[in-house]
């Protein structure tokens, strides 16, 4: 509705008025500019920054509309995930077409879950195409790791789990300057167990697959050459030495070292080049089993310590140590020897060890750590397996 404003008070009041009804003014010719210029219409249409506004907002919900219909339809194909921190490297596909993926650099490792990553994650290595995708069934998801070089290829499966646990792809060299190889560690599920360790390497014009096992606990350091000795060393620790002498989690175990040579895993801990590791394991195990008020504890370290102190040249010290620390009250089931090499132990030909040092001694030298004829000072052992020494252990040997 227009209205004007009255000269005299200044109020709004209808245009045709002619008598202001606040202050009594009358609205004369004289007025009429004055009164044209007081005139306001009111608006008929929005103006053009309003309608600007209303087309963005709805261009928006569009946009956002489209996005979500595009990811909630499976069918619909997608690109390769990409990874905006790793620089992408041209490569060529059999075919000869030209491609372009993320770089996985020597070190490095890819995490990969089936919740997070419903599409193919593709990278590149070098000279390798590394492609992880996923083998569904009614247990769960495992990942596929397919690694190809020109014309050749090479797949991993990993363990079947839920969506949401996570597998490790990494990349790490072999042999110094040599082509990367590709790990896949997958984590099996369970209390302390299992971390399923593959790899895929170069052999001669292909590629091959190398099975490392399971280790118990978590995701491993990716191999390197820690020794000098030009091929890449894969830390763990001995596994035997878990549930052996004490419950998982009161247990101590000395450091295991792996190689992988001519397609075969090799155990090298015994070499005079890791002997920084067994002296971290002294100083670390043999402070529980000195110390430590719980006798379960004590009894799980001092395996360990002893073990380790064998590795450095300290085996009668720790000896004497835990002889003096181990806890003969506790209730445990103990290795048993055999008086014959068998995978299983036939029950007439098995030997109980009187107690825990008997136990202890005789598993020591099963597993190589302490020579056949060597002998504690003070009283002998109650009785002793028959054993050859391991010194480096095939794959079959080492699991």
């Amino acid at each position: 509705m227009a209205t004007k404003t009255c000269p005299r008070c200044a109020e709004r009041v209808k245009a045709a008025a002619e008598v202001c009804r606040y202050c009594g003014h009358e609205f004369g010719t004289s007025l009429a500019k004055d009164v044209d210029d007081a005139i306001v219409a009111e608006p008929t249409a929005w103006p053009p920054r309003r309608i600007g506004i209303c087309c963005a907002i709805a261009a928006a919900v569009l946009l956002i509309v489209i996005s979500v219909g595009y990811m909630m339809a499976p069918d619909i194909a997608r690109p390769p995930e990409t990874n905006a921190s790793a620089a992408p490297v041209p490569t060529t596909s059999a075919t000869g077409e030209a491609r372009t993926y993320p770089v996985i650099a020597i070190g490095e490792e890819f995490e990969w879950s089936a919740e997070k990553h419903r599409d193919e994650v593709v990278r590149q290595a070098g000279p390798l195409t590394i492609r992880i995708g996923r083998k569904t069934d009614e247990d769960g998801i495992a990942p596929v790791v397919t690694v190809t070089n020109g014309d050749a290829s090479a797949t991993m499966t990993g363990e079947v789990v839920s969506d949401s646990y996570t597998h490790h792809v990494g990349v790490f060299q072999n042999v110094p300057g040599g082509p990367p190889a590709v790990m896949l560690q997958s984590f099996s599920g369970g209390a302390h167990c299992c971390n399923h360790v593959q790899m895929i390497e170069a052999a001669g014009d292909g590629l091959r697959v190398i099975d490392l096992g399971s280790f118990d606990g978590d995701q491993m350091d990716l191999p390197k050459d820690i020794s000098g000795e030009g091929v890449a060393d894969l830390v763990g620790v001995d596994q035997s030495f878990l549930y052996s002498f004490t419950a998982y989690a009161m247990s101590y175990a000395p450091p295991r070292v792996l190689n992988m040579v001519g397609g075969k895993v090799v155990d090298v801990s015994a070499r005079p080049a890791f002997a920084r590791l067994f002296r971290e394991e002294v100083a670390r195990a043999g402070k529980a089993c000195r110390t430590d008020e719980d006798g379960a504890v004590r009894n799980g370290a001092c395996a360990s310590y002893v073990a380790a102190a064998a590795r450095t040249g300290s085996l009668q010290k720790a000896w004497s140590d835990m002889l003096a620390s181990y806890d003969p009250s506790q209730e445990w089931e103990y290795p048993t020897g055999c008086t014959v090499r068998a995978s299983e132990c036939p029950e007439s030909q098995t030997i109980r060890y009187a107690g825990y040092p008997e136990a202890l001694l005789a598993f020591l030298k099963e597993g190589g750590y302490v020579a056949q004829g060597w002998m504690p000072a003070g009283p002998p052992p109650a009785t002793e397996p028959v054993a050859e020494p391991i010194a480096e252990q095939t794959p079959t040997e080492a699991y």
